[in-house]
């Protein structure tokens, strides 16, 4: 009855963007989509292709990505993840109470050569998060786009959204933007700047041919770049961060790490602190442990159905692991998120589970 009487917060829901999210741009900087005849839905900006996928199915739950004869387009996935009003229903079927809500095409604009596209799109996503997510405020708040491209245009789009009460973190991918990794000194402003507007940096990947991917030079095959790309991305860009002194320069940055479970945490901080004897030298800029850094700043999203989340707890922390319903994605449980998360949950004592379910999230977000 405790769990039951807690706010249930989603820390990495999904919105599947419609076209009319773009119809503010200019008509160069204008997504397009175009269906091949497999069913394939092709999405390009100016001459550059960002994506190529059954859009219909990767907002639909539960869907099987590798049968072209069930695809289906974009309008017909699931209606919450374009309309707020649906989107709530489904929530109060699930008993989500608040969600934070992260992009799906939009996660592909990171692969943008263009800078100038990029801002720009960055800029329209963004103005119709604030327009989704008005239609429920105080439930349904939004993470915000940076267009990383160009490090000046991304801290100019920070400060444009910052204090707006809909964005409580701003996403950005574990993999190279234009060459730079997140730990590029070219960053640095972009870090002050969130952690001076109390902004999280939620660090979201996705699987991608079109963005540079670690394993991408070995034989593709579509499981295994979803399986590896998610886990190996974030534990690069976590070590990046510390061991290159993102995190010590930068002591009230929070951190988190979306959409690869919790498990991988359990080892890597560790894992860095053995290589410290060794190889530390070649990190001046690191005044801590590793693990010492991702216990001061660093969150974990875990998936809902992950067996092995109630032995991470004691490693990581009870204060450091939200969860995430990834819904509508393919892959989501829905309905039964939160059915399957408690189970997960069931051999933690309740005031951790209360955590999980929804008081770090709180905590990270600076949620009401």
């Amino acid at each position: 009855m405790l769990i039951m009487a807690l706010d249930v917060v989603d820390a990495d829901g999904h919105v599947v963007e419609p076209l009319s999210a773009w119809d503010s741009l200019p008509e160069r900087f204008r997504p397009v989509i175009e269906r091949d005849r497999h069913g394939y839905e092709h999405v390009s900006v100016g001459a550059q292709e960002i994506l190529a996928v059954s859009l219909g199915l990767l907002g639909t739950p539960g869907s099987v990505m590798s049968d072209p004869s069930i695809f289906k387009p974009l309008a017909e996935a699931q209606a919450g993840g374009s309309d707020p009003v649906a989107r709530i229903i489904d929530m109060d079927a699930e008993g989500i109470d608040i969600a934070v809500l992260y992009p799906s095409i939009g996660l592909y604009f990171w692969g943008l050569e263009d800078a100038a596209a990029a801002a720009a799109i960055a800029t329209a996503y963004n103005e119709w998060m604030v327009e989704y997510c008005s239609a429920s405020p105080g439930r349904l708040f939004g993470a915000a786009m940076l267009p990383m491209q160009d490090p000046g245009a991304a801290i100019d789009e920070l400060r444009r959204i910052g204090r707006a009460g809909t964005f409580r973190a701003a996403f950005v991918r574990p993999n190279p933007c234009n060459g730079r990794v997140l730990s590029d000194p070219a960053y640095e402003p972009v870090w002050e700047e969130a952690e001076g507007l109390g902004l999280a940096i939620a660090i979201h990947e996705g699987s991608s041919v079109t963005i540079p991917t670690l394993g991408d030079d070995r034989p593709f095959n579509p499981l295994v770049l979803h399986t590896a790309s998610h886990p190996f991305e974030q534990m690069m860009a976590c070590a990046q961060l510390i061991a290159n002194g993102v995190l010590e320069r930068h002591p009230s940055l929070r951190v988190v790490f979306l959409e690869a479970g919790a498990a991988w945490a359990a080892f890597w901080p560790q894992r860095m602190d053995e290589q410290v004897h060794g190889f530390g030298g070649f990190c001046p800029d690191m005044r801590l442990k590793p693990s010492e850094y991702f216990a001061r700043q660093c969150w974990i999203s875990a998936d809902v159905d992950e067996p092995a989340l109630a032995a991470v707890v004691p490693v990581i922390g009870e204060k450091r692991i939200v969860w995430g319903s990834d819904y509508p994605h393919h892959d989501a449980t829905f309905p039964g998120a939160v059915t399957e998360l408690r189970h997960s949950l069931d051999p933690l004592p309740a005031p951790v589970q209360e955590r999980i379910i929804g008081a770090n999230a709180k905590d990270l977000y600076r949620l009401p």
